[in-house]
Order: C-alpha cells, then sequence, then structure tokens
C-alpha cells in the first residue's frame, strides 16, 4: 500500500510490470486453449471413423466391435473433459479469474496507464509555468519579501525534511498494512464479506460523492475507486484502487479491487486484491468538469501527491468549477494543506479530492 515516501518512478514502472505479467498470462493460457482446440478437431475426425466402422458392420447384419465401442466411449469422455477444460479457462472457474476478464482488466490497465501519463505531462507543463511566475515574483519590494520570510509556512527544504524524518516509521506501516491485507483478501469464500473488513470500515456516506449517485452501482472493471479502511495499521483515511473482477449480482455483487499502484511483497508477489460491496467504495470521476465548488477551510480527503494514500486535508484557496478551462493554467489543481504538513499549500487534482459532508 502506497504512503507519501514513495517515488513515482518505480509506481510506473510497477504498473508497467502488472501489466506485462498479466499479458504473458493471457498468451500462455491462450496458446493452451488452441492446444486443446485442435485435439478437439482430431478427436472428432477419430469419432467420425469409428462411427463409420460401427455403421458398416451393422449394415452387414454383424454384431459392433466392441473394441469399437471402447474407442468410441473413450473419444466421447476425451472430448467432454477438453470442453469443461477450455470453458473454466475462457469463461473462469471459482479459483481463477477468466481468460476474457483479464484480458478486460489488462485493457482498463492500458487505458489508465495512458490517461496517468497523459496527466504527468500535463503537471510537468504546470510546473514550467509556475517556475517561470516564481522568477517573476523576485522583483518584489523588501517589505513584501520579509514578509515571505517571516512566514511560519515551511519551505520546501524543510517539508522534505519533515518527510525523510518519517519514512522509517511510515515503512513499518507499510509492512503491518501488508499483513492486514492478506487477512481482508478473496479468500473469502460464497460473495460474503469478512467480519473484520465489515467492523472496521466506515460507510462512504460520510463522503460527498464526486459523481451522482446513480454512477455509484456501476462500477466497471478497470474503474478507479476510492476504498476507505480504518483498520489501524493501515496509515492515512484509504487508498486508491481499481476494479479487477466484478462477482455475483443485486445486492450480493462484491468488487474485486486492487491498489493502483501495487508494491509487491517480500517474496516478490502483488498482494492479493480486496473484496468489497458497493457501500465500500466510491468511483473516482474520470474528469473534473462538474465537480462541485470548494470552499476554503472546507476539510477534505485527498490523495497525496506520488502515492495512492488519503489523507485528511484543508482547503487553501477557494475553487470553482466554472474556472475550468484547461490543465495548463493549473485550474483543475485545489490548492491543500495535509494534517502534519505544517501549512504546506500542496496541488492535488480536483477529481481525486474527497469533500466530507458538512456540519
Amino acid at each position: 500500500m502506497s504512503s507519501r515516501n514513495r517515488q513515482p518512478r518505480a509506481s510506473l514502472n510497477q504498473d508497467a510490470d502488472e501489466e506485462r505479467r498479466l499479458w504473458n498470462t493471457i498468451k500462455e493460457r491462450s496458446k493452451k486453449v488452441d492446444t486443446m482446440m485442435a485435439r478437439c478437431a482430431v478427436i472428432g475426425t477419430e469419432i467420425v471413423d469409428v462411427e463409420k466402422q460401427q455403421a458398416a458392420l451393422i449394415e452387414a447384419g454383424e454384431l459392433s466391435d466392441m473394441r469399437l465401442d471402447e474407442r468410441l466411449e473413450s473419444l466421447y469422455r476425451e472430448n467432454v473433459k477438453l470442453s469443461e477444460d477450455i470453458s473454466h479457462i475462457v469463461d473462469g472457474n471459482s479459483d481463477e479469474m477468466s481468460l476474457l476478464d483479464s484480458i478486460k482488466v489488462l485493457a482498463g490497465l492500458r487505458e489508465a496507464s495512458e490517461e496517468s501519463l497523459n496527466l504527468s505531462r500535463s503537471h510537468s507543463s504546470s510546473k514550467g509555468r509556475n517556475a517561470t511566475l516564481k522568477k517573476k515574483a523576485g522583483s518584489m519590494d523588501v517589505d513584501d519579501e520579509a514578509s515571505v520570510v517571516s512566514s511560519p509556512r515551511p519551505g520546501g527544504r524543510q517539508g522534505g525534511d519533515r518527510l525523510a524524518v518519517e519514512t522509517k516509521s511510515r515503512e513499518r506501516n507499510r509492512e503491518r498494512s501488508v499483513t492486514s491485507t492478506r487477512e481482508v483478501s478473496v479468500k473469502v469464500e460464497d460473495g460474503a464479506e469478512s467480519p473484520s473488513l465489515i467492523t472496521t470500515i466506515p460507510h462512504t456516506d460520510s463522503l460527498q460523492a464526486n459523481e451522482p449517485r446513480g454512477s455509484r452501482l456501476q462500477l466497471h472493471l478497470g474503474a478507479q475507486v476510492f476504498y476507505r479502511n480504518k483498520g489501524r495499521t493501515q496509515e492515512g483515511e484509504g487508498i486508491l484502487c481499481r476494479v479487477t473482477n466484478v462477482i455475483g449480482e443485486g445486492k450480493q455483487r462484491r468488487y474485486e479491487i486492487q491498489d493502483a499502484e501495487p508494491e509487491p511483497l517480500p517474496d516478490g508477489e502483488f498482494p492479493p486484491p480486496y473484496r468489497a460491496s458497493v457501500a465500500h467504495l466510491m468511483p473516482i470521476p474520470t474528469k473534473n468538469d462538474g465537480l462541485a465548488d470548494l470552499n476554503k477551510g472546507r476539510n477534505v480527503l485527498a490523495q497525496y501527491p506520488d502515492t495512492t494514500t488519503f489523507y485528511k486535508a484543508e482547503v487553501m484557496e477557494n475553487w470553482r468549477s466554472k474556472d475550468l478551462s484547461d490543465t495548463s493554467d493549473g485550474s483543475h489543481l485545489v490548492h491543500l494543506s495535509f494534517e502534519g504538513d505544517d501549512g504546506n499549500n500542496t496541488q492535488v487534482e480536483r477529481r481525486f479530492v474527497l469533500a466530507e459532508k458538512e456540519k
């Protein structure tokens, strides 16, 4: 699970590794299906030949050969077994994801990676613009400069030092978080949720949805969602996940979700996905247009930059949806002060900022 000291480059590499692993699995299983289909074709031809031999004996007024009967029965059994195996691979079974679902998940990951790459480029452009503005600000008078220096808000270097001091404790939190992840993994059977999952996760109704309520019931493979977990061993208020599988229908429907940037376990494997109902998930909008305005001082949960973890924060400047133009001018970013950051002004894309209900 992500934490604040996570490096973005490693996250991108992990996404690429996950896509590559999934693609290799799809190719391997597809080759297996092709091999079994070829064998089914051979069996079908042999069955026709044996049936012709039996028909010839019957037409000649002779009894059917016992060896032909046994051979025909053996071919029928083998053909049925191969058909069932192919169906399990293509349509899935209780032990593993189906081939079709794997392809859908891969397509969702690829689409999300492309969106992330485009967003990264827009951030780079925004940073370049901010750097130019900072150079122009160097011409301010002495009084203004003195007021900035005397401000209690620490600079970027001080913020970096503070995060460096917290690194060791956050690493320990991550290790404990991985342990708890195993406990609430998809080993839950028959579509039921773990009791610990139900009692430790508050309902996401305490947050205002970024999209109309109807969209919360239409989660699809590859969709980004906010998964809130208040377990004591886990850092932050929740994490950014992707939907990797949909199980069941109606009230029994459950979603398998995976950390959007999963970190491998000590054995090199990725942690298993979670299983949750829609009551514990909140969809992340695909764009910033039409989202609710945010006033200065509003309490929110927001994704900390370069991580998948959401933390409590306070809005530092009013954000208005009507001011949106394009990503190059930074109008899609919300100015926040994260809890524990001593008033540092951090910019986060609006769709990754979840507003808590005002009391």
